[in-house]
């Protein structure tokens, strides 16, 4: 169990800036997946709004990934090719169970690391927290980059 999630440790200053809102929560959620022992734990912003949670918790690599499967995914949803649609739409879909269940886990190891390299709370915090900023940017990124994506089959001549 790491110390910070301990509760005892002068490190947790650091992890609750880095963290930002809700810090109590993802410091109970941690704590009872250490008590568990278990490695994965349920976050539904994870699972429902995978990019934009991403985005919004300053997790620059799971949203860019996240993104990117978003936007590969665009042009395969064709709807002359019902089967296909299934195919992505399942595929989509187990990637956010996937975000769901490890999302907890993901952020956790993003604000301990946080934590552990900051000088001080203001520097965690500067770091971590929150972004609403991101989280809207990412909305309209990944809207208007689906959309070009999509495009792409009726510009290779296939619609």
């Amino acid at each position: 169990m790491s110390d910070a999630v301990s509760g005892g440790s002068a490190n947790e200053e650091r992890l609750r800036a880095a963290i930002g809102p809700r810090a109590d929560y993802y410091l109970r959620r941690w704590r009872a997946m250490d008590e568990k022992g278990k490695g994965y734990d349920w976050n539904w912003a994870a699972c429902l709004l995978n990019v934009f949670w991403f985005a919004y918790r300053k997790m620059w690599g799971a949203m860019a990934a996240m993104g990117l499967a978003y936007v590969v995914a665009s042009p395969l949803l064709d709807p002359a090719h019902p089967r296909m649609i299934r195919i992505v739409a399942g595929v989509l879909i187990a990637l956010s169970f996937v975000t769901g269940s490890y999302g907890n886990r993901l952020y956790r190891a993003r604000a301990e690391r946080i934590a552990a390299e900051a000088p001080s709370p203001e520097a965690a915090a500067a770091r971590g927290g929150v972004s609403l900023g991101a989280a809207i940017g990412a909305v309209v990124g990944l809207t208007v980059l689906s959309a070009l994506a999509g495009m792409i089959p009726a510009l290779l001549g296939r619609a």
